[in-house]
């Protein structure tokens, strides 16, 4: 999980949030819509689920509300409220369920998406590919209601750690701090298809620190 940038929701969304009664799926007008939500989650998202960071696809994502339709329908149509998530093992048992398909309507104390509770800070990566935060009751959250910790998640996270160590090995010497920019560009810059790199988060996480050792 990396903070998200939010862009200017699409005008489709602008006027039919205008009508009267207007309700999130409320009737066969909001089909297209939908699909204009989902490619600007894509675009200022770099193609990568808000929570776990692996790929997601305009054909199989889902719109997440941060704040659930059920308890806050108030904010069913506010594009801040929204994000571009994985399946998340849907259908699956519990145990293997991830991300929104876990979190179902329950809160989360964080927004990715939500600049003054700077997620970034409140995220940390393990060598052993696990995700942590110093914050208690988020990192309750983090296993209990996302289940980020899931063994397939931290398998992949430490594959990413795995490629951080051997790219900052040098047999020479330590990696220069312009030798640790150009590997972080290729972490933080979409690719022609506007695609970031997944599980980008954990790479950063390491790469920034090393900057800060340099």
């Amino acid at each position: 999980m990396r903070e998200i940038h939010k862009q200017r929701e699409p005008d489709e969304l602008t006027q039919y949030r205008l009508k009267p009664g207007a309700l999130y799926d409320g009737d066969a007008s909001f089909t297209p819509i939908k699909a204009k939500i989902r490619e600007r989650l894509l675009t200022e998202q770099g193609h990568l689920c808000a929570y776990c960071m692996q790929r997601i696809h305009a054909d199989s994502m889902k719109i997440e509300h941060w704040q659930c339709q059920e308890r806050y329908s108030e904010a069913q149509l506010d594009y801040k409220n929204m994000l571009g998530v994985c399946p998340g093992n849907e259908g699956q048992p519990l145990a293997n369920q991830i991300c929104d398909t876990r979190k179902g309507n329950a809160d989360l104390k964080y927004h990715p998406a939500n600049p003054d509770h700077r997620i970034n800070s409140r995220i940390k990566y393990l060598g052993n590919g696990k995700i942590y935060s110093d914050d208690p009751e988020f990192y309750q959250q983090l296993n209990r209601v996302l289940n980020l910790n899931y063994s397939r998640l931290v398998q992949n996270r430490k594959e990413i750690v795995d490629v951080m160590i051997g790219q900052l090995s040098n047999r020479e010497g330590s990696r220069t701090r312009t030798q640790i920019q150009n590997i972080l560009q290729h972490w933080t810059v979409p690719n022609r298809d506007g695609q970031l790199q997944p599980y980008n988060g954990v790479a950063i996480y390491f790469l920034t620190r090393r900057l800060k050792q340099t």
